[in-house]
C-alpha cells in the first residue's frame, strides 16, 4: 500500500507541472496589460514601459515561464498580487479554509441525503418511491448551480427573511451556500447509488441471505450496500473535487471569501499571478482528494487488496531467492 501511495504521489508531479504550464500560457496569451492594471489608465507611456521592464514583462515567453516554474517549485512562492502587493500564498492560506469548509459540508449533505434516496429507489424499483428520487436526480443534474443559489436567496432571504443572503458569520450563513452546492452532488449520488444497488440486489449471496431469514435491513446495509460502495466512493471523491471548482460561483454569489471568490475577483482585475496561484492551489487539493479516494477504494475493494497482496508475495519471493539461482 505504501508503494502504491508513493507511486501516486510521483504521478502528481507531472500533473501539477502541466497545470502550471497551461495556466501560465493562458495568462500570457490573453489580452490585457498588467502595467495598465497596476498604474491605471492615466499614467505616462514611459511609466508603463519602466514597470514592464522592472517586472520582467518584456522578457520572452520561455524566460518568463522558466522563471515562474523556478519560483513556484524551488522557492514555493506563488508570487505577489499586482493590485494589493500582498503575497498570494498569504492570501490563499487565509481563504482555503472557507473553500474547504463549503466543499466538506456540501459533500456531507449530499452523502446523507443522496445515498438513502438511492437505496430507497433501488429497493422500491418501479414504484413512486423509485420515481420520486429519479425525478429529484434529473432536476439536480439539469439545474445550473448558480440559478439554484439565486432562487434560494430570493426565496429564503428576500421573500421570507429567514436566512442571510451573503457574508460570513454563524452557522446560518452557511445554510444557503451548502444547500446550493450540495444539490447537484446529491442528485448524482442518488442516481449512482440506485444503479449500484440494483446491480447487487439480485445477486446470489443476497438471495441466500434472504432465504436464511435475515432481516431486510441487514440484507441491505450489511451485504448489498458494502458491495455497491466502490462506484459510490468514486462519485463522492469527484463530487468534492467538482465542488472546489464550482464553488467559484457559489462563493461569489454569497460573498464567501474563499479561493473561488478571490480567483473571480482576480480575473476581473487582470491580476494574473493571483489567478495562476489560485488555479494551482485548487489543482493540488483536487489531486490529493482523488488520491484519498483511490486509497479508500483500495481498502474497500477486496480485488485491489488481493492485487497488493500478490505483489507483496512476489517481492518477498524475489528477495528470498538465492543470488545464484536462475531467473
Amino acid at each position: 500500500m505504501l508503494r502504491y501511495v508513493f507511486r501516486r504521489l510521483l504521478m502528481m508531479i507531472p500533473v501539477l507541472l502541466g497545470v502550471t504550464i497551461v495556466i501560465f500560457t493562458l495568462m500570457y496569451i490573453i489580452p490585457g496589460d498588467p502595467a495598465v492594471a497596476i498604474l491605471g489608465s492615466q499614467a505616462e507611456p514611459w511609466e508603463y514601459e519602466a514597470l514592464r521592464e522592472t517586472m520582467g514583462l518584456n522578457d520572452p515567453y520561455i524566460v518568463r515561464l522558466l522563471r515562474y516554474l523556478a519560483q513556484v517549485y524551488t522557492r514555493f512562492d506563488l508570487g505577489t498580487s499586482y493590485l494589493s502587493g500582498v503575497s498570494i500564498t498569504t492570501e490563499l492560506a487565509g481563504r482555503i479554509p472557507h473553500t474547504l469548509t463549503l466543499g466538506f459540508f456540501s459533500v456531507i449533505v449530499s452523502v446523507f441525503i443522496g445515498i438513502p434516496l438511492g437505496i430507497q429507489a433501488a429497493t422500491h424499483a418501479g414504484t413512486w418511491r423509485d420515481w420520486l428520487p429519479l425525478t429529484i436526480s434529473l432536476i439536480g443534474v439539469s439545474m445550473p448551480g448558480f440559478w439554484l443559489a439565486l432562487m434560494l436567496v430570493l426565496a429564503f432571504s428576500v421573500k421570507l427573511g429567514w436566512l442571510p443572503a451573503y457574508g460570513m458569520g454563524g452557522l446560518k450563513y452557511w445554510v444557503l451556500p451548502v444547500l446550493s452546492g450540495a444539490f447537484g452532488g446529491l442528485a448524482n449520488l442518488a442516481k449512482q447509488t440506485r444503479s449500484s444497488m440494483l446491480d447487487v440486489l439480485y445477486s446470489d449471496y443476497i438471495v441466500m441471505a434472504r432465504a436464511k431469514g435475515m432481516p431486510e435491513r441487514d440484507v441491505i446495509y450489511k451485504h448489498a450496500l458494502p458491495n455497491a460502495l466502490i462506484p459510490i466512493i468514486t462519485i463522492m471523491g469527484s463530487t468534492f473535487a467538482r465542488m472546489l471548482g464550482g464553488g467559484m460561483l457559489t462563493e461569489t454569489i454569497f460573498s464567501i471569501p474563499g479561493v473561488g471568490y478571490y480567483m473571480v475577483k482576480s480575473v476581473n482585475n487582470r491580476d494574473y499571478p493571483a489567478v495562476q496561484g489560485s488555479v494551482l492551489l485548487l489543482s493540488i487539493v483536487f489531486t490529493f482528494v482523488m488520491l484519498l479516494t483511490d486509497i479508500v477504494m483500495a481498502f474497500v475493494d477486496p480485488r485491489i487488496k488481493a492485487q497488493f497482496a500478490s505483489r507483496a508475495a512476489k517481492d518477498q519471493t524475489k528477495q528470498a531467492k538465492p543470488k545464484g539461482a536462475a531467473a
